[in-house]
């Protein structure tokens, strides 16, 4: 498609919203410079004057159309609305607390120019505070494991408008967790996810007040998308618990592995005489992910001292790892709850790890032209072109007396020209915006 020639709806719906937040948003819209936009603000919020902000914001703007929407059940109604109102090519839903980058359009206009079959499309953000940009989620392309344990894509988000007919629309029963169920709804029915690695959305960031209504709001915010995701294992017959975080704000998925004894057949456990496990039962949890039909690798997080050895690997363009949240504390959750979330990586510790027995031996097991890291690499990068996952497990913690495994040049040159077009393109579980090499995974 070429420039300005994608047609786009952004979708600005008010519900129980702040007039102040309102305002911005619609301004942030308006101030993006697009001729073929449309901008569908949804007014569910009778008596708030928002009719009157609108005017004064948008003036005469003949992209803007205003729409009174009856109260229903919660914001999934307005944007449901806002689906039926909509006629542009990709639909932009805007978040209650949230601001668009005036540039949005022209970095979509390129990714979709690139990347035409993607469906639903999500991007990096930041968040506004007291005026300043600050605290920027810098996100890794689509990663499956990541989502089922957080909602890390967050409110705001980019639908091709044909993907309806395939997804449905928004579940009007839900009002915390409905954007959250229409990502993991679009995921179960093999919807292309597509990320944009550019802050292009902005949340407002503002003083939460510490008192019992917001707690409360906040536990029933949770048990929603636990119930959410429930259900969605529920659906697809796998057997997992999911328990809520400490700190209650948060959950952990825990597959059900214990048909390990029964199954070790299935799997090679890979184990380094110098790795000392402290999970009990490291095996079962690990097995528990090994055994889901699109895992082949799975390992958990090393530590050396009271220090983080790594929690998975992360490589660069030429093919070097580097160890994830290497050195951060022990007790660390890292950035966006990096260490303490299971998530999908290019590559595991196989100082202690689990691989699909099946999958080994289909692909031909490690090559033997290779040293250290390279072979292991080698391994997952053979996993992810089979269309299957290699999953870091942060519940298996391991103490690691070694060093890392090094690799020859020779063996490095064998690597890179096998999997040119691969690592060129860089690691899809990292963000390119973040530092490459040992410090990673800081700001």
């Amino acid at each position: 498609m070429q420039l300005e020639k994608i047609r786009f709806s952004i979708i600005i719906g008010a519900y129980q919203t702040n007039a102040i937040f309102f305002r911005q948003a619609i301004a942030s819209a308006e101030a993006v410079r697009w001729k073929n936009l449309e901008i569908h603000v949804l007014d569910a919020c009778p008596g708030a004057g928002l009719r009157a902000v609108t005017k004064q914001v948008c003036r005469d703007d003949p992209r803007v159309s205003y729409h009174t929407i009856r109260p229903q059940g919660s914001l999934a109604d307005v944007w449901n609305a806002g689906i039926r109102f909509a006629r542009g090519d990709y639909l932009i839903f805007l978040g209650l607390t949230d601001r668009l980058n005036t540039m949005i359009l022209r970095y979509l206009n390129d990714y979709i120019s690139a990347h035409p079959d993607d469906e639903l499309i999500y991007t990096d953000h930041d968040e506004i505070k007291d005026g300043s940009r600050t605290n920027p989620y810098f996100l890794p392309d689509f990663n499956k494991e990541l989502l089922l344990g957080s909602n890390y894509i967050g409110d705001s988000f980019i639908m091709k408008r044909q993907a309806f007919a395939k997804i449905g629309t928004f579940n009007r029963q839900l009002t915390f967790a409905f954007a959250y169920e229409f990502f993991l709804r679009a995921m179960s029915r093999k919807v292309k996810i597509g990320h944009v690695p550019a802050l292009l959305w902005h949340r407002m960031a503002y003083e939460m007040p510490d008192g019992r209504e917001i707690k409360e709001l906040t536990r029933r915010s949770l048990r929603e998308h636990i119930t959410v995701v429930s259900a969605y294992f529920n659906q697809a017959g796998v057997r997992a618990k999911i328990n809520e975080g400490i700190l209650g704000d948060s959950w952990q998925v825990r597959y059900d592995g214990s048909g390990y004894e029964a199954h070790k057949s299935d799997v090679l456990l890979i184990r380094d005489r110098h790795v000392r496990v402290i999970t009990r039962k490291a095996a079962e949890i690990l097995y528990g992910y090994v055994q889901q039909p699109d895992i082949a690798i799975a390992a958990g997080k090393f530590i050396h001292g009271a220090r983080i050895h790594n929690s998975g690997y992360i490589y660069d363009n030429h093919g070097v790892t580097y160890p994830a949240c290497h050195s951060q504390g022990v007790f660390s959750s890292g950035l966006y709850g990096r260490n303490v979330t299971a998530q999908d990586v290019s590559m595991v510790d196989f100082s202690y790890c689990m691989v699909d027995a099946t999958f080994f031996k289909r692909c031909g097991g490690f090559d033997k032209r290779l040293q250290g890291s390279d072979m292991i690499l080698d391994l997952c990068l053979k996993a992810r072109a089979g269309g299957l996952r290699t999953v870091f497990v942060p519940q298996v913690l391991s103490y690691r007396s070694g060093t890392n495994e090094t690799s020859e040049e020779a063996s490095r040159k064998i690597l890179c020209e096998k999997w040119k077009k691969t690592i060129t393109a860089g690691d899809p579980c990292y963000n390119r915006n973040l530092p490459m090499g040992m410090d990673n995974y800081y700001l």
